[in-house]
């Protein structure tokens, strides 16, 4: 008789498992599959004593700690995993490769009669996985890119697509970051792996679709980098840039940026870190301006003297222009030349 059944990353989308993570809460907070659940087999300070007892007296010495500290949980561990799956049907355990923990909870939940397999590889595997599915998907799928320089609303324009069913993928909505300087403010981004799985999910979503649009972006959205199969299909792609004037771009990066939200001292703290490229006098021009609350003239500057350069120096070449007076009619250009794929 097997005790535990175990089934590969593949058999577990195709039959529609669900995952029970039984990392612990900080490690499931890092990174984990989407759609995951959190079931703890250790605290963060029972993983550490387990590891300082592995190192210094053994595997063996480890594993009874470990048995001293879990044992008094399982009755409320298995029953958590059991309430998942009564509630989800089909349910898979996993941890960071496949190793003891998701062994010991699928183990015991199969001795007391719920069958739960658990991941070949664990998380790992799944990181595999995805990457591979990247580049399959992408493989022979043509993106749209639209660029546009800061405040164009790229964006604002992108988001109103999606929900109007085309098929979009949000590369700064996933990455919790504007693109930009001061994009982190007021957001938090996901790590990396984080990054990556939420990207591969959308890529999932629109596997039927013969053209995906995306926001031109730099190789790296803050902290994040978009993975390699991506920016090549990114590179690869039909380009496209919304132009509108100036006064129309500061009021809305106005309102994207959330200016006036945070004091002073958190956009200067963002205006330190270009301080060389600015050089002294502008630098200290736009600080003046930021310390006196007079956004909309900030916004014009580093606009004129920041964004609007770097944009003149990022953006590759033929990229056709889509010109517009404002917001509304930059939305129904693009809106229009979409429609004419057909997708």
């Amino acid at each position: 008789m097997e005790l535990v059944r175990e089934i590969s990353i593949e058999e577990a989308f195709k039959k529609g498992f669900k995952f029970i993570d039984v990392r612990t809460k900080s490690e499931f907070e890092e990174f984990h599959i989407p759609g995951a659940y959190n079931v703890p087999l250790f605290s963060e300070e029972e993983r550490r004593k387990i590891s300082e007892v592995y190192y210094s007296k053994g595997e063996k010495e480890a594993r009874l700690l470990a048995l001293k500290l879990v044992g008094p949980k399982l009755y409320n561990i298995v029953s958590e995993v059991k309430e998942i799956k009564e509630r989800e049907g089909r349910v898979v355990v996993y941890c960071w490769r496949g190793g003891m923990r998701s062994l010991a909870v699928s183990a015991i939940c199969t001795l007391v009669g719920i069958n739960v397999p658990r991941l070949i590889g664990g998380y790992r595997e799944f990181r595999r996985y995805t990457l591979r599915r990247m580049e399959e998907i992408l493989k022979d799928k043509k993106l749209i890119v639209v660029y546009g320089p800061t405040g164009s609303g790229k964006t604002r324009i992108l988001r109103t697509l999606k929900e109007e069913g085309f098929p979009v993928i949000d590369l700064e909505g996933l990455a919790g970051h504007r693109g930009s300087v001061f994009g982190g403010i007021g957001l938090k981004q996901p790590s990396q792996k984080m990054f990556d799985s939420l990207l591969w999910l959308e890529l999932e979503r629109l596997k039927d679709s013969p053209v995906i649009v995306v926001e031109g972006e730099s190789k790296r959205i803050g902290k994040l980098f978009i993975p390699e199969p991506f920016w090549k299909a990114m590179e690869r792609g039909e380009k496209v840039s919304i132009e509108i004037p100036l006064e129309e771009r500061i009021k809305i990066s106005m309102e994207d940026y959330q200016v006036n939200k945070f004091s002073p001292d958190v956009y200067l703290k963002a205006l330190e870190r270009i301080r060389k490229i600015l050089g002294d006098e502008k630098y200290q021009r736009i600080k003046k301006l930021i310390e006196e609350k007079n956004y909309p003239e900030a916004v014009r500057e580093l606009m004129i003297n920041y964004y609007d350069k770097l944009y003149k120096k990022s953006t590759p070449e033929s990229v056709e222009s889509l010109k517009a007076e404002n917001f509304s009619q930059a939305l129904s250009l693009l809106r229009e030349r979409l429609k004419s794929k057909k997708f």
